[in-house]
């Protein structure tokens, strides 16, 4: 007789794992991180955090435009320099997506049309 194998009762369940965790630590997206540069625009200040444990560096060290919190500030100043840091700015300067750009993409487009059958009151007002 041969062995059950228990890698195929084990897929599903690897699966809703991977995917758990690749949702949880999943990075800030482009569009949030814009907003956060805007808000910091409008209020000519950095941004401050609270300490919190969890975070490295009790989360007082951050970087605005990747989203990332580091341990020291020496390891944020090499962070600014790196590949990374610069590609991601470059990201940040393209022009904000829009609700309606969506639209656009989606082709949904939102049209004026004139009244099908003229208006009666312009037309016997002109008369």
């Amino acid at each position: 007789m041969g062995r059950v194998r228990n890698s195929r009762r084990r897929t599903r369940k690897n699966k809703e794992y991977k995917k758990a965790i690749d949702t949880k630590r999943r990075p800030r997206d482009v569009d949030q991180i814009q907003d956060d540069l805007k808000k910091v625009a409008e209020l000519q200040k950095e941004m401050e955090f609270e300490i919190d444990e969890d975070l490295p560096g009790l989360g007082q060290h951050y970087c605005i435009e990747c989203g990332r919190h580091f341990s020291d500030a020496s390891t944020l100043e090499i962070h600014r320099n790196s590949k990374f840091h610069k590609r991601r700015l470059r990201t940040l300067a393209e022009e904000q997506y829009t609700q309606a750009e969506a639209d656009r993409a989606a082709g949904k487009t939102s049209e004026v049309l004139p009244p099908a059958h003229g208006n009666k009151r312009t037309e016997s007002m002109d008369e």
